[in-house]
Parts: structure tokens; sequence; C-alpha cells
């Protein structure tokens, strides 16, 4: 097919392969620090492993970043990766659970309180108009669903807190979604630590769940288009 005038050989690229190419361009993004400087960075990783921190001093820190993490930008997929390969699964774990609960119940406790100041500070309104229709649908099934989701957790948590979902609903899928992120995460920062590719976990703890929010928007606005209003 000739191209047309001004168009680039992207543009002529089937619909299909632009998204293929899209997902391992992101895919790819976590890695390029580790195949440039991964010696250096295994180094860092390793003295940082060998350190004499105090676990509790250590668990403290975990713990508050995770609580904040509805004011902070904080990636609380690679905290949990630290939690786990510094204080091994269990306490890990816990830290974590505990962490992501704290923070949940801080946002959606401001979000029944503030209300409408907290949507407008916190949501954009492509992502609250999606994530409403999506919640309608859904339910409750929302938080447990968007927990694992840097940005959608928190806009999730928000929205539902502006909509005033009773407590008694909002703990049980909370509870249920937290506990298995910080026991999946705790355990994939443990094995990486034992095996000494932590440098590489951390990447993908970072990168991955940002491309499964960059997805999940684009599968949720592309919903809420074809869904009639």
């Amino acid at each position: 097919m000739p191209r047309k005038l001004g168009e680039t050989p992207i543009d002529q690229m089937p619909t299909f392969l632009k998204k293929l190419a899209l997902v391992a361009g992101a895919l790819a993004i976590p890695i390029i620090p580790f195949i440039i400087w991964g010696h250096d960075l295994q180094e860092a990783a390793d003295a940082w492993q060998q350190s004499q921190s105090s676990p509790v001093v250590m668990a403290i820190v975990l713990f508050v970043l995770l609580a904040f993490d509805v004011f902070l930008p904080v990636p609380s997929s690679l905290v949990n990766t630290i939690a786990g390969a510094k204080l091994g699964i269990l306490t890990g774990s816990l830290v974590c659970f505990g962490g992501l609960c704290a923070g949940a119940a801080l946002g959606f406790g401001l979000a029944k309180m503030a209300g409408p100041a907290i949507k407008k500070r916190w949501l954009q309104d492509d992502d609250a108009m999606t994530l409403r229709q999506f919640a309608d649908s859904w339910g409750v099934a929302t938080l447990v669903i968007t927990r694992p989701l840097p940005i959608l957790a928190e806009a999730a948590v928000v929205l539902l807190g502006v909509q005033d979902l009773a407590w008694r609903k909002f703990w049980p899928p909370v509870l249920l979604a937290n506990g298995g992120i910080a026991i999946a995460y705790a355990a994939f920062g443990q094995v990486a630590a034992d095996h000494e590719w932590l440098v590489i976990a951390l990447a993908i703890s970072a990168g991955f769940p940002l491309l499964l929010t960059f997805l999940a928007r684009k599968w949720l606005r592309a919903r809420s288009q074809e869904t009639p209003t």
C-alpha cells in the first residue's frame, strides 16, 4: 500500500502491531537501567542487603511509606518487594499488609469526610467517570480488582469513599486483596534476594504494575464509551 503524504511507517502498522510494540516497549523500560548499569546496580543492591539497618526501623519506615501512599508518589509494589527482601516473607508480609490497609483506610476515611473536595484533588475527570461506571457494575469488587494497580487503587478508594460506601462493605475486599498482594510481593522480594537478582526484581515490581495500570485505564475508558449513559 503506498504511503500517504506525511505518514510515517508507524502510522502504516496494523493496530494490533502498534499495541504489541507499545507493550513490548513498556516491558523493556524497567530492564534498560539494568542492561546499562547492571554490574553497579547489583553491587549497590548487595551492599544494601548486607547493611546492618535495624529490622524494626526498616519495618517502621516501610509501613509509613505504604500508609501515606495516597499522599506520596510511592510505588507500593516496590516497597512491598523491598520488605520481603529485607524482612523476609512473614515479617515483610505483615508490615506490608498493615501499611496497605492503613493507607487504604486513610484515603477512604478522608474521602468520606471531605467528599467532593478530596475527589476533585485526587481523581482525574476521566478516571472518575470510568471508575464510577465500573463500580456501578462491579460494586465493592472494584476494590479487589484495582488494588494491585497504582493510581487506580487510590482512585477507587477515594471514589467509593466519596460515594459514602459503608465501612463494613469496605473492609472485606480490601483485607482480602491487601493480604494477597502483601504475601505475593514479599515472597517475590525474598526469593529475589536469596538468588541475587534483586535489582531485576525491583525493576519488574516498579514497572510491571504501571504497565497494567496503563492498559487498565485504556480498557476502562474504551468500555465506558461503549456503555450507554
